[in-house]
């Protein structure tokens, strides 16, 4: 079961980074024989995507749903419409589990997109166009499974979805929007396994991967493509300080999200994160007092926490750190992103145990930190720490 639960959360890695970008990559296929392509050959429709995309992550749903409907009115059988719906609603509604009519909306959205998909492929099983938007849906879907814990029907959407995701690794050359998924896959595929070898016994089924060549490729993602710009970035910040352990590589990455979507809240409590990282204390704060403003509780867990990390590090105040901390693991995480800053919290408790001489107190903070952690510089804190 250990095993099954392990290979369900590196589907579920994959299709988190793959599931934001599926409904954008099918640009791609502009470039691509397609001679069954609807809005792909529509230049209008195309512009009015990326247009409606750059309104959406400036948080201006209003005007990107405008957008998106005027797409709708032109192409009413078309799976697109639904699809960036679901993108729009899971962002303005993040996460979603916390909005149960949200949440409900949203997989309508994916269920009528699918719908419409699955019947274009029903009258020509090569159309391109409509095969890219069933692999978009299977990605959200599994994606949505595993959020929910539903490990072993997330499985089952991934392998569903999985050959077609192989496609991308080979054209990377031919049409750079490619690299962000590539990049991540070649990344992941290493790098799952070695942090979780249970796994290892059962992944032989999904192609090899390239560490190297994962960073290199996200890295030029973040330069060379144009529709999946942002999450390219983004994800690029997450993997330099989650697993390479080099926060101030990974608020370079943030940099240029900020200062192109300076309200986008899932930038900014990426960015919250970085800056206290890197000990820039006084900035970090201004943004985790943002994330206290917000009625989300996932932003107001991350605000909690890093006021209290910034307490303690930059302002040497164990009591006010101390309280923020015990505060912020009393509330609910986000699996997906929010998960390790409760890891960080227990350390920072497990810090100020060690400097009131409670030593018992330490390990048991640290022991709960080393269970919730996947950030590489937090396991080797544990580790050292219990030494």
């Amino acid at each position: 079961m250990k095993k099954v639960l392990l290979f369900s959360n590196f589907s579920k890695k994959i299709f988190q980074f793959f599931s934001r970008i599926l409904c954008l990559l099918f640009f791609v296929f502009c470039h691509l024989p397609n001679t069954n392509a609807q809005i792909l050959n529509d230049v209008v429709v195309r512009q009015q995507i990326s247009q409606g995309l750059e309104k959406m992550y400036s948080y201006d749903f209003k005007e990107s749903a405008d957008i998106f409907l005027k797409i709708k009115a032109k192409y009413p059988a078309h799976p697109v419409f639904y699809t960036l719906m679901a993108l729009q609603t899971e962002l303005q509604y993040f996460p979603l589990k916390d909005y149960p009519a949200q949440e409900k909306l949203y997989l309508a959205y994916m269920s009528q997109s699918r719908n419409l998909a699955e019947a274009m492929l029903d009258k020509n099983q090569d159309d391109i166009e409509a095969s890219f938007f069933e692999l978009a849906t299977l990605g959200y879907l599994a994606a949505h499974d595993a959020d929910n814990q539903e490990f072993m029907k997330a499985v089952g959407v991934a392998k569903k979805a999985y050959s077609h995701l192989k496609r991308g690794l080979s054209l990377t050359d031919k049409q750079p929007e490619f690299l962000y998924s590539s990049g991540i896959y070649n990344y992941y595929r290493v790098e799952y396994p070695e942090t979780h070898p249970m796994i290892k016994t059962v992944i032989w089924m999904f192609a090899d991967g390239n560490k190297k060549l994962g960073l290199q490729q996200l890295d030029l993602a973040t330069r060379k493509t144009i529709f999946v710009k942002n999450e390219a970035t983004f994800y690029a910040g997450y993997v330099y300080t989650k697993y390479e352990s080099n926060s101030a590589k990974a608020l370079t990455y943030n940099n240029i999200l900020i200062e192109k979507h300076p309200n986008n809240l899932l930038y900014q409590m990426q960015r919250t994160e970085f800056l206290v990282a890197v000990g820039r204390y006084d900035e970090a704060e201004e943004y985790a007092d943002k994330m206290l403003k917000q009625k989300g509780i996932m932003f107001q867990c991350a605000g909690t926490i890093f006021k209290g990390l910034i307490a303690e590090k930059g302002k040497k105040d164990d009591k006010i750190a101390e309280i923020l901390l015990q505060k912020g693991i009393k509330m609910p995480f986000d699996e997906r992103l929010t998960k390790d800053y409760h890891a960080l919290a227990y350390m920072g408790l497990a810090r100020i145990a060690r400097r009131a001489g409670e030593l018992s107190s330490m390990k048991d903070y640290a022991k709960k930190a080393l269970k919730m952690a996947e950030y590489k510089s937090t396991i080797a804190e544990v580790k050292a720490m219990l030494k």
